[in-house]
């Protein structure tokens, strides 16, 4: 006899959706640039540096937003970087170019890192005030519930007012609420009597209101995650930047005049604000003149 062949069935198949590649970083216009032009040596990069002093950079960056001045230098970086590159500017190499894009990249580190910081900062310190608020809150309700012994209208008033939540808001509220509750209660016949058995007198009430506007204060600060002053250090990058964005900008204008074919810089406002206003210094910034290192 012969032997039954067996059917041979298709076995269905489902195939996993192709995992999204991760999302690359993309790399700004100063990095991409460094790719196209020469490399510093130590002798250039102390030579470009001199050219502005610590303090001279730092003035114009404190009239200044950091990430306003990388978004203007990207702007006026992009607009001449092929005619520099390919050695059309009398008095502007592709080397001092290149400084520049260095600095641009400097600068948006420390724009990132100073976001980080300030961030983690304001969070651990708001952190901290609720953990502070939530102590007061518990030991205010317990005084109170202490303060209405056993009248059930009184202690619903307390329940009502207490609500336990670590979001800043909520627990400003209910903080608020048992103060002027206490407030109120210390005003009747026995209320002080009582208060201060209870520990809510008037010192500690004081203290508590303290307690909500540091909490106030701390939340606040974590508002678009950071404060809204750049660092002392991020100070002297983006000016050292706008610096050279300004020697950039009179050497083209030098260049033209000489009869150079040079592109046209761009009006760019973080460089307008430091040009048109005397700095901490006592110099007019658009009088400067600074001769480029060969």
């Amino acid at each position: 006899m012969a032997a039954k062949k067996k059917k041979k069935t298709a076995k269905a198949t489902t195939k996993k959706p192709a995992a999204k590649p991760a999302a690359k970083k993309v790399d700004r216009l100063a990095v991409k640039l460094l790719a196209t032009l020469p490399a510093l040596d130590d002798r250039r990069r102390k030579a470009y540096r001199a050219a502005f002093t610590d303090a001279q950079c730092e003035a114009w960056g404190t009239q200044t937003k950091a990430e306003h001045v990388l978004a203007d230098a990207e702007r006026g970086v992009g607009a001449v970087a092929a005619k520099v590159r390919a050695g059309g500017v009398t008095g502007y190499s592709a080397t001092r170019l290149a400084w520049l894009c260095h600095l641009m990249v400097d600068l948006e580190d420390a724009v990132a890192a100073q976001k980080a910081a300030d961030g983690s900062e304001a969070r651990a310190q708001r952190n901290a005030a609720v953990a502070v608020a939530d102590r007061a809150r518990k030991r205010l309700a317990a005084g109170l519930y202490s303060m209405a012994g056993g009248d059930a209208e009184l202690r619903k008033q307390v329940a009502d007012r207490n609500e336990a939540s670590s979001t800043p808001h909520v627990l400003e509220s209910s903080l608020t609420g048992l103060v002027q509750l206490a407030l109120r209660w210390r005003r009747t016949e026995h209320g002080e009597v009582l208060g201060d058995d209870a520990g809510v007198t008037d010192q500690f009430l004081s203290s508590v209101s303290a307690v909500v506007d540091s909490l106030r204060e701390a939340n606040e600060h974590t508002y678009g995650e950071g404060v809204d002053r750049d660092s002392a250090e991020t100070n002297r990058i983006e000016g050292r930047v706008l610096r050279e964005l300004s020697f950039l900008r009179k050497t083209l204008a030098t260049a033209k005049e000489l009869g150079d074919a040079v592109p046209a810089f761009p009006a760019l406002k973080s460089l307008a604000t430091v040009e048109n206003r005397r700095n901490g210094n006592g110099d007019a910034p658009a009088e400067e003149t600074v001769s480029s290192p060969s």
